[in-house]
């Protein structure tokens, strides 16, 4: 997917005071989509979280995390893709995660070597 693909495109809704380091990161079935494991704000324990990776305009990649677990009813979403709109439908009830909007708990990802984190906003 390409940032021309979006609508409104908004920086991350969550926000974080320091970088969160993202362990066991690896490749899915999915080009555009990593999985991890970070304690992200709002939890006190390590989870799974999502990546997602955005092609943009200027050529660089945007990488985005969100919790695997959706926040309805808690199904794995790490394997249901990022639509051009931005949302990511869970796959169990098809509500829509967006990881473009400010009134969601998508973080910025940096990567540093070989090593995501949640980036510091």
């Amino acid at each position: 997917m390409n940032q021309s693909d979006l609508k409104p495109f908004f920086p991350a809704g969550g926000v974080v005071n320091e970088d969160i380091s993202i362990s066991d990161v690896k490749s899915t079935h999915r080009d555009d989509v990593l999985v991890g494991q970070a304690i992200l704000p709002l939890s006190e324990s390590v989870q799974k979280i999502v990546i997602y990776k955005v092609d943009l305009d200027n050529g660089l990649e945007d990488l985005r995390a969100i919790s695997a677990s959706c926040p309805h009813q808690g199904a794995d979403i790490s394997r249901d893709e990022l639509k051009p709109d931005g949302n990511v439908y869970c796959s169990l009830h098809r509500r829509p995660i967006c990881i473009y909007s400010k009134y969601n708990q998508a973080y910025a990802v940096i990567k540093h070597d070989e090593q995501y984190f949640v980036a510091k906003t």
